[in-house]
Order: structure tokens, then C-alpha cells, then sequence
């Protein structure tokens, strides 16, 4: 008995390592047979280094109980997972379907794309957390089997992609964002409950970015944090907007917000602004910014600020109008204010309704120049300020930024100082001209003996 005991552990102990079997991938690699021999009943890592691409290009692949993490992940062909992971990994997939099966399969910390024709079809149960999931053109995400827990994630459905729910639950969670359409006018992306129940948590909800865009539910919903039953159908929400069923029950039409405290409308703003920087670039400021998509939007109004409170306008810059790309736009400030400078954008819409962006902050200096002669220096070097309104004082560091000497300004217009550099070893220093607002320029300077 005990050796048959023995010879069973042993058996096992075999046949739990055989069941388990781990893929480093470390380059750009298409999945493949001989690559990677996954069968019915074997657990399987992959784990993808960063910069690389595991391409699921072959028809027919099936993997059971795979986990995958890291680098990116590249579908087009139909690819089946059952009990799956997928964590800190980009994957994009066009024109291929995704099918998930078997029991729980879940996304954690994931960015995914899915173009064209693609499909993520759950016929088990789901679950992503952290992750951003971006459906374009008719793609959709289908969950046709278990409970879909969405946490702390977003989901946007442009074009006319779509999210599709016959099972369930459907759980947001968490500050988790389903956007039903970007706010261009021509997508038709919409979100149907086909029968499961949907629980909102607060800071969750369902955006409808506009009246092509549509909820629907024949049951109502619930705000979970508080237990209460919200229904949508019928609604008088949007009525007599250009969709022709935006009165019609089941239907809700955008603009419009579902969350956990009901129904509610907002305005499409002009524009959809995704980036907006402001960097000096030796004495001026060059503005940049990027729109996501822009609708009846007219002009943007460049303003600047020296206290943050009182603004004037210092350009234009023409706006597309109407747009679903992204858009570059850039202004260039070739005299900034000395000091602190605020800059902010006003995104005119046609009608002269208008937002602003948020506020970018650049300090500017009031030495425009800084020159040394001799550079190399051995013994002393006259360092020549162009202009020194508001400079307070000039610094001598080492490499390491240690202050070697100070020496406080005074003179306005221009001025040279001189730095004794004998006692100082071979080697490269940096002056430094601090303002009376703290910003501060500086520039390197060679010692030699």
C-alpha cells in the first residue's frame, strides 16, 4: 500500500507538471504549432516583453486556462479562450471575434482596440478592472453568457460599434465610464440591455455623446450604492430631437448621462480636446493642442495671463468646424511677459457659446542672454548678462549642482560680472542667473589650468 501510495504522488505530482507549461516571448512572434503547442487540459503563461508582439494570426486557435501579461498582443483571425487572463498587456484586434468561454475570464490593466468587423463575444462570465477598451467602427462587445463585472475601467463605442448585453449581470463599478459615441455627429453607437439587469455603483455610468446615440432597456436599472430602481422607459428626455424614435420607449437618445442618480442631459461642447501644452522655446512660448473630434466649432481664442485672474487675448487660430479626426493645432507667443506666464484657450463655437481648457503655466526669465569670455576660462571669467530686469543674483555650481560662489545683480539693462575660477579644478561648471520670481536660466561653462 505504501508503495502504491508512493507510486500515485509520483504519477500526479507528473501530471500536474505536464498540465503546466510557460512561453516567454521576447520578440515579435506568430502563434503557431510549432511556437506553441497548447492543448485541451494544459494551463499556459505567456509572458510577452515589452515592445514585442504575440500576432494570433492562425485560424482555429483555442487556449485553456492561459494567462497572458506584458507587451501587446495583435489578433486577426477568430481566437477562443477559456478561463483566460489577460493583465498589463495592449491588444488589438480588427476583424476577428474573441470568444471567452468555460468559466471566469478576466482583463486587468489592459488597453484594447478592436476595429472593423472585431468582436469580444462572452459566452461566460467577465470580468476588466483598470483598463481602457476602445470599439471602433462596427465592432462590438456582445456578452452572451455570465455576470460582466466592469471596474474602474472605460469602454468607448465610436462609429457605429456597439455593446450588447443577454446575460448577466452587468456591474460598473468604481468610477467606471461606458461612452456610447465620441460626440461626432455621425455615430451610431448604442447600448442595449437585451433582458439582464444592469447595477450603476456611484461614480459609474453611461454617456450618450449624441442624439444618433442611444440606451436600451425595457427594465430599469439600479443605482446599487443605495438599492434604488431607476427606470428609463418611458422618458420624455430629449423629445423631438432629429432621431425620429427619441420619444419612443425603449429608447434613450443623447445627449444624456445614466448614472446612479437618473437620467440627465448635458451640452456637446464645440470641441472634444484631448492635449494642450505650452513650453518656452528660447525666448518664446510655443502653444500646442489636439482635438479628438470638433463639432460646429468656430475659432480658439489664445489668452494669456500674468496673475492667473485677469486675461486678454494675445490670437486666433481658425478651428475645422466640424471634424472626426484628430486635429494639431499651434500658436506661437513670440513675446511673453516676464516672469509667470498663464495660458489658457477659449474654444468658440459657432453660435459664440464657448468652454475653456484648463490653464498651462510658463516661467519665463528676464536674462534673454548669458555669454562668457574666455570660454574655456583658467583664471577669471566675465560673464555678460543681456538684459537683468528682476535678476537677483548669479551662482557658480559644480556638475553636481553644489553653489561653488554667489554673487547678488544689480543694474537693470545689462551688466557683466566677473567669477574668480583659479581655485576651481579642471573640469565643466554652470552658471546660473536666479529671478526675483525663482525661475531661473543657466548655461555651461568650461574650466581649464
Amino acid at each position: 500500500m505504501k508503495q502504491f501510495s508512493i507510486l500515485l504522488s509520483t504519477i500526479l505530482t507528473a501530471s500536474i507538471c505536464f498540465a503546466q507549461q510557460s512561453f516567454k516571448v521576447s520578440s515579435n512572434t506568430s502563434w503557431s504549432a510549432e511556437n506553441y503547442s497548447v492543448n485541451s487540459g494544459k494551463s499556459s503563461s505567456f509572458t510577452i516583453s515589452s515592445g514585442a508582439t504575440l500576432s494570433i494570426n492562425q485560424s482555429g486557435v483555442s487556449c485553456y486556462e492561459c494567462s497572458f501579461s506584458g507587451g501587446n498582443i495583435a489578433i486577426s483571425s477568430n481566437f477562443t479562450c477559456q478561463s483566460c487572463t489577460f493583465s498589463s498587456t495592449t491588444i488589438s484586434m480588427s476583424n476577428a471575434t474573441l470568444t471567452l468561454q468555460t468559466s471566469l475570464n478576466t482583463f486587468s490593466s489592459v488597453t484594447f482596440n478592436v476595429k472593423g468587423s472585431g468582436e469580444i463575444l462572452g459566452v461566460a462570465a467577465m470580468s476588466i478592472s483598470n483598463s481602457t477598451f476602445t470599439f471602433s467602427n462596427t465592432s462590438e462587445l456582445f456578452n452572451n453568457g455570465g455576470a460582466l463585472t466592469i471596474s474602474g475601467s472605460t469602454l468607448n463605442f465610436n462609429d457605429s460599434s456597439y455593446f450588447l448585453a443577454n446575460a448577466g449581470p452587468v456591474n460598473l463599478e468604481n468610477s467606471t465610464e461606458v461612452l456610447i459615441g465620441n460626440g461626432a455627429t455621425t455615430s451610431k453607437a448604442y447600448i442595449k440591455m437585451n433582458g439582464p439587469s444592469l447595477n450603476v455603483y456611484d461614480n459609474s455610468g453611461i454617456v450618450l455623446g449624441n442624439d444618433n446615440n442611444y440606451y436600451f432597456n425595457w427594465s430599469p436599472y439600479t443605482a446599487a450604492s443605495t438599492n434604488t430602481s431607476i427606470s428609463t422607459s418611458p422618458n420624455t428626455l430629449n423629445c423631438g430631437g432629429t432621431n425620429p424614435n427619441s420619444c419612443q420607449s425603449p429608447l434613450v437618445y443623447g445627449p444624456a448621462t445614466i448614472n446612479a442618480s437618473g437620467l440627465g442631459t448635458f451640452t456637446i461642447l464645440p470641441v472634444s480636446l484631448s492635449g494642450f501644452t505650452a513650453e518656452l522655446t528660447g525666448s518664446e512660448v510655443a502653444l500646442s493642442w489636439t482635438t479628438e473630434q470638433e463639432t460646429n466649432s468656430n475659432y480658439f481664442s489664445v489668452e494669456r495671463s500674468q496673475n492667473g485672474s485677469t486675461w486678454e487675448e494675445i490670437g486666433t487660430v481658425a478651428a475645422k468646424g466640424n471634424s472626426n479626426t484628430v486635429s494639431q493645432y499651434g500658436f506661437t507667443d513670440k513675446t511673453p511677459l516676464s516672469g509667470v506666464n498663464y495660458y489658457r484657450l477659449k474654444m468658440v463655437n459657432i453660435d459664440n457659446s464657448f468652454n475653456y481648457s484648463g490653464v498651462q503655466i510658463v516661467r519665463t526669465t528676464a536674462v534673454k542672454e548669458i555669454s562668457f569670455f574666455p570660454n574655456p576660462a583658467t583664471t577669471t571669467v566675465n560673464v555678460s548678462l543681456e538684459s537683468t530686469e528682476n535678476a537677483t543674483s548669479i551662482e557658480l555650481m559644480n556638475i553636481s549642482g553644489q553653489v561653488l560662489t554667489a554673487k547678488r545683480i544689480s543694474g537693470a539693462n545689462g551688466t557683466t560680472i566677473s567669477l574668480d575660477v583659479t581655485q576651481y579644478a579642471r573640469g565643466m561648471y554652470i552658471v546660473r542667473v536666479i529671478n526675483a520670481d525663482g525661475s531661473s536660466t543657466t548655461s555651461k561653462l568650461a574650466v581649464i589650468h
